[in-house]
């Protein structure tokens, strides 16, 4: 009986380790692809303008954070300004 006991504790323990592997290896992967996904586009990848285009303005943009920042485009911006992924501002 005992060494049933034995072999039982070690494929427990394996498993242990294992899922313990498992579990280390995600959280590294995860941190990545979050940091990757917050990254902002440059203003020239965006066609980024300082000014409004057809009634269209950073300021009334919902990704427009005053008072001179944007969630998705990367550098200082105009509330005045436009650009492609501009989107109207839910009220």
């Amino acid at each position: 009986m005992s060494d049933f006991s034995t072999s039982a504790q070690a494929n427990i323990s394996r498993r242990a380790l294992l899922r313990g592997a498992a579990g280390a290896l995600s959280v590294p992967v995860f941190a990545i692809s979050v940091n990757a996904a917050m990254a902002k586009s440059a203003q020239s990848a965006v066609a980024y303008e300082t000014t409004p285009k057809n009634g269209h303005s950073c300021g009334i943009c919902m990704n427009f954070e005053p008072p001179t920042s944007c969630k998705l485009v990367d550098g200082t911006i105009s509330p005045t300004g436009w650009c492609k992924l501009w989107t109207e501002k839910k009220a």
